[in-house]
Order: C-alpha cells, then sequence, then structure tokens
C-alpha cells in the first residue's frame, strides 16, 4: 500500500461537503499529505456563451463568465478558515471532471461528502459520489454526515 500524500476533496458548498472537508483534515495531519480543494461547476445547458447578462456593478458578461465567476465568489467564501493546498474550479459534469482531475493530478485519495439520498430523489438527482466511486483511477472515502435527531 503506497502512502497517501495528495488528497482531492471536491465541494459543492453543502453542510455536507463541508464535514468531508473538515474530516479530510484529520487524513492531512495522519499522513502529512497535501489538501487540494475542487470545485466544479455546471455551465448553462439551456443558453449558449453568446447570452449576455447585465449586473449594475459588473461590466457586461458572458453567462458562463458570469457563472464562473460566481462559483469563484463562493469557493473563496466556502474556503474561508480552511487551510488546504490549492482549489481549483472547473466546468462541466462533476463526477467526469473529479475523476479527470483525480486521473491527471496523481491523487492517491478522494474524500468527498454523499447526501446517501435513497429512493426517488436518488433516481432523480443520481448520485455524484457513487459515480465517482466508479469511474476514480484512486479510492474514494465517502463521508456522510450523521442525521441530527
Amino acid at each position: 500500500m503506497s502512502k497517501i500524500q495528495r488528497i482531492l476533496v471536491p465541494v459543492d458548498f453543502s453542510e455536507t461537503s463541508k464535514r468531508a472537508l473538515e474530516y479530510a483534515d484529520l487524513f492531512v495531519k495522519s499522513f502529512d499529505a497535501k489538501l487540494d480543494v475542487l470545485h466544479v461547476w455546471r455551465p448553462s445547458e439551456y443558453a449558449g456563451d453568446e447570452m449576455v447578462v447585465l449586473t449594475r456593478s459588473e461590466p457586461e458578461l458572458t453567462l458562463s463568465t458570469y457563472l464562473r465567476n460566481h462559483a469563484d465568489q463562493q469557493l473563496t467564501a466556502f474556503l474561508e478558515n480552511v487551510p488546504h493546498a490549492k482549489r481549483m474550479l472547473e466546468a462541466g459534469d462533476p463526477a467526469h471532471v473529479i475523476a479527470k482531475v483525480a486521473g491527471e493530478g496523481g491523487y492517491d485519495l478522494i474524500i468527498m461528502g454523499t447526501h446517501g439520498r435513497t429512493g426517488l430523489s436518488h433516481m432523480m438527482m443520481g448520485s455524484v459520489a457513487e459515480k465517482v466511486v466508479r469511474l476514480a483511477p484512486c479510492p474514494v472515502l465517502t463521508y456522510r454526515a450523521p442525521e441530527k435527531k
């Protein structure tokens, strides 16, 4: 078994991903590993890049630039006071992008939150974590926050 040196933590800004990030910190300290954080944002499926967004505070932006800027602001706020080596922002289908980044980056472990959906909500929304487990080139540890009683 090889030493865990690089850990990738994909986040979706949910409480579950925040808890998974905290859990990953235990691995970072135990293995003296580097922690990288990834957020994958989805480009609009319904509007082309030629669509423009007008705001009072920013110049005219394409929709994809606006969405990327918004995701970047959310990631910055989400990672405030969280130690990490690198933060990454990518666009696309989350499961496929996470697996691609993990493979290209030579990560030893992915730690990610799972919402634990079942039944109809799982069928309708799918599970990014489940897809990552199938696609990833390295081990994947899923973290599910305990339900509050």
